[in-house]
């Protein structure tokens, strides 16, 4: 259970602009919508029905009656984004999107809809049916359930038109249903159908739109119905023909045929009855901080995941000799979605100064977006913090990383020795450091740091290997570097009875045999230089040398 009040912009907004991107997974669809739309409307507008109708207390009511009656009472939900990219052109101003849909079940404003709706909203905004644009609230939220409880900010105290929840009344196949929501953005839609089934403990897997991942639901009670759905529908009210809510239209099977479904309202009147109970009220505090953090901790790290697939364009940006349009506009939401996610972490870390997940998920995402200075800093104050070597070798790890990719290697070198002077057992950052001296050119104290690995432990084949190709290559020491390359597959036969994976190796070995005329020893290194998958296009290439060399060579 998770329990979220948040303070939301004062005023309401009026002007949003139109386009149309849907949250839609493969085959499961969660109804929400992220659509922008532009609408301009009075604040005072009253409210709007086609006609007064008279209803009888136990009369059935058909869709038109439900839809005059209660649509006073159904809201949209949205949120404000400062920028919206495409590819053809862009709005640099505000707009607010439409997430999905909810409906007011208390005069103080209190509203249902469902948690995937708000999961992702920092500031939430609901439309009223007269066109009026309300900040609000989360006062409660059941992920797992995915129920949530907003509350309307409205200074003036008004009272709100509201639904009545279905307490009692059985539900049965075949019963009369209509759904009404804002399915792809059109609002106040409604639809017809019955129930088709009553299903329970219903497993469900949905995919997160943002990191591709799978996520698994189970619902206590769920109301399939053949009432009409769609992305946008997400939150919005089932009502049975006596006009009580019955469900929230939460997802559907896309490409499988009218199959749809929506949450039990049973489940939500549990969850109002929770805001009531005096003894989850004294826990209120604690249990809000900790949906807030879990919240803000999942919104990071989806942002860092987008961050993941999407950052190379900021760095194509950063050195393209020529303005690309689409890249520019990339690089704008990266910078955007860094910002955000970056204040995701820091919110948490203000809220839990010891939680070392916070401080690690802002350092990663430092290192992935290559802000060397802010990591650097970050680093020196969780040093202070946290005195956990293994924590500090993880993040040590990270940073040199990042200096690699960026080759900054004097960073990188300064980075791995401090994670190898805490656990100097640990060959395998040492040698890494001797590559880094590799690639930065100082061969000298890279074949120094090779012999100190060898030393060390003479398995470790690698070493003899990079030694022998700086021998090979840069002191043109033929001699020494082949004792190098077959001491390293000797090492490797004596201690695991195969012969080495290793591309390079072969490529040298065959090398050596084809300059000392030696054409069966160099058709052995090229068939195991051939059985070794290639990575790049240049390995190809040394393959296809080594067996044109082979070829030429005399009988």
């Amino acid at each position: 259970m998770h329990l979220l009040r948040k303070g939301k912009p004062n005023g309401r907004e009026n002007n949003l602009n139109m386009s149309f991107n849907l949250k839609i997974s493969l085959h499961l669809i969660f109804l929400s919508l992220i659509i922008p739309f532009t609408l301009a409307v009075s604040q005072d507008s009253p409210l709007k029905t086609t006609r007064n109708i008279e209803f009888k207390k136990d009369d059935d009511l058909n869709a038109r009656q439900i839809i005059e009656k209660y649509k006073p009472a159904l809201v949209s939900i949205w949120y404000p984004n400062t920028f919206l990219p495409d590819y053809y052109g862009s709005v640099d101003t505000a707009v607010n999107k439409l997430s999905g849909s909810g409906f007011i079940f208390s005069e103080d404003g209190l509203i249902g809809t469902n948690y995937h709706v708000i999961e992702p909203i920092d500031s939430i905004i609901v439309k009223t049916s007269d066109g009026i644009f309300y900040p609000a609230e989360i006062i409660i939220t059941d992920e797992a359930k995915d129920y949530a409880i907003l509350k309307i900010i409205d200074e003036r105290g008004k009272k709100f038109p509201v639904v009545k929840l279905n307490a009692a009344d059985p539900l049965y196949q075949g019963q009369d249903v209509y759904a009404i929501g804002s399915p792809l953005g059109f609002e106040y839609t409604i639809s017809q159908g019955i129930i088709a089934a009553i299903r329970e403990n219903e497993k469900v897997s949905f995919t997160d739109q943002t990191t591709y991942m799978p996520v698994e639901k189970i619902f206590e009670k769920v109301i399939q119905i053949t009432a009409a759905i769609s992305p946008g529908n997400s939150g919005g009210a089932l009502f049975n023909s006596k006009g009580d809510v019955i469900g929230i239209t939460t997802y559907t099977y896309g490409g499988y045929g009218n199959t749809n479904f929506a949450v039990s309202i049973e489940g939500f009147n549990k969850l109002i009855s929770m805001t009531r109970d005096a003894i989850f009220a004294e826990d209120y505090s604690s249990k809000k901080n900790e949906s807030a953090y879990n919240k803000n901790l999942k919104n990071a790290q989806n942002l860092y995941a987008q961050l993941s697939y999407d950052w190379h364009y900021s760095k194509e940006k950063d050195t393209m000799k020529k303005a690309d349009e689409f890249t520019i506009k990339k690089d704008s939401v990266n910078r955007l979605s860094f910002g955000k996610a970056e204040n995701y972490y820091l919110k948490n870390i203000e809220m839990r100064p010891d939680s070392f997940p916070a401080y690690k998920g802002l350092l990663e995402l430092y290192v992935l977006t290559e802000s060397f200075n802010r990591s650097e800093e970050l680093y020196k104050d969780i040093k202070n913090k946290f005195s956990t070597d293994s924590l500090l070798n993880s993040l040590s790890y990270s940073i040199a990383s990042a200096y690699t990719s960026s080759k900054d290697f004097k960073k990188a070198i300064e980075f791995y020795e401090k994670f190898y002077s805490v656990d100097t057992t640990n060959l395998s950052i040492k040698l890494q450091i001797a590559d880094l001296y590799k690639q930065s050119g100082d061969k000298k104290k890279a074949l120094s740091t090779y012999r100190n690995v060898i030393k060390k432990d003479s398995s470790m084949t690698n070493a003899y290997i990079e030694s022998g190709i700086i021998y090979y290559e840069d002191y043109k020491a033929i001699p020494t570097a082949k004792k190098y390359f077959d001491a390293a597959y000797e090492r490797e036969m004596k201690n695991t009875g195969t012969a080495p994976y290793n591309f390079k190796l072969y490529y040298y070995l065959s090398k050596i045999a084809i300059n000392e005329n030696r054409k069966f020893d160099a058709i052995l290194s090229y068939m195991e230089m051939k059985q070794i998958y290639s990575a790049t296009a240049d390995e190809n290439k040394q393959k296809a040398e080594i067996y044109k060399l082979i070829k030429n060579m005399g009988e």
